[in-house]
């Protein structure tokens, strides 16, 4: 368990659970349920949905660590392209799916697991990968504007941040205890989760 992901051993750790067989394993499962759960969504509004796909990512990521991770989120969304094609392929989707697995890694591996770190990952995602990269590829594709995008996409990803800690939330303190017993999180790595 590290406090910070800021030490060359959260770094020696993460190299060598990304090439461990079992956490391959684990994220070419989270590859499959993510193009599964693509294909589930909950319309809130015209522009509005909640989707599921993150939390295979988030998974992945909290077992391979940050360099699994990005490694996850490139092959992730190359698949998924293949698998749901809609309009031409961008890379720049690839760079936010890489990124938003990182951000990922950094507050969930190796570390304990509370609701306010999840709310910190979540804003990171959010913001900065969701607003502020996708609103770049977005005015790059379809060129309205930064600010458009942008605009739109801050209402969006602030609307939808509660409904995601609180998702995230439920759902990892329903999947630690798993992924303790199957040896693919530390034994000293907490189950239950707190606030802080």
């Amino acid at each position: 368990m590290f406090k910070t992901p800021f030490s060359a051993n959260f770094w020696r750790q993460s190299a060598k659970s990304a090439a461990e067989l079992k956490v391959l394993i684990v994220c070419a499962m989270c590859m499959a349920f993510s193009i599964i759960l693509g294909y589930f969504y909950i319309p809130l509004s015209e522009n509005l949905t909640i989707r599921f796909s993150y939390l295979a990512t988030a998974t992945a990521s909290l077992v391979a660590g940050p360099i699994g991770g990005v490694v996850y989120g490139f092959a992730v969304d190359i698949l998924d392209y293949f698998m749901h094609p809609t309009g031409g392929f961008f890379f720049g989707y690839t760079l936010s799916a890489m990124a938003g697995a990182f951000f990922y890694a950094l507050f969930l591996y190796r570390q304990r697991i509370t609701v306010f770190r999840i709310f910190l990952c979540r804003v990171c995602v959010n913001y900065l990968v969701n607003v502020l990269m996708g609103s770049l590829w977005s005015n790059i594709i379809y060129g309205k504007g930064y600010i458009y995008y942008a605009a739109k996409s801050l209402v969006k990803n602030s609307v939808m941040l509660p409904i995601e800690v609180v998702v995230m939330t439920v759902f990892f303190s329903l999947l630690l205890p798993a992924l303790k017993s199957s040896k693919l999180i530390p034994p000293e790595q907490n189950t239950k989760i707190k606030f802080f």
